[in-house]
């Protein structure tokens, strides 16, 4: 699991990416957000970053406790759908 929390922004999506490539080639993973502070559009694009990789991936991953301020980013960028999934 990785418990992401504080700011969910540009400024540190890129260390988390790095977390998750890391631990989602050891085993299945769950990504939990419910410690996330704050967002900005950044976070819609890690997510969707995330969810394209895991489908190549040999092991899956779930999202839990997204923030429905993430959901308004991606429903406004049209990227809702696949986070829906």
């Amino acid at each position: 699991m990785i418990a992401i929390k504080g700011p969910l922004t540009m400024a540190t999506v890129g260390q988390i990416y790095r977390e998750f490539e890391k631990k989602l080639a050891q085993s299945d993973l769950v990504l939990d957000f419910s410690g996330v502070e704050q967002i900005d559009s950044s976070a819609v694009a890690l997510l969707v970053t995330i969810f394209r990789r895991a489908r190549t991936a040999p092991n899956g991953v779930r999202f839990v406790s997204l923030p429905s301020s993430i959901m308004q980013f991606a429903e406004i960028y049209g990227m809702d759908d696949p986070l829906r999934s």
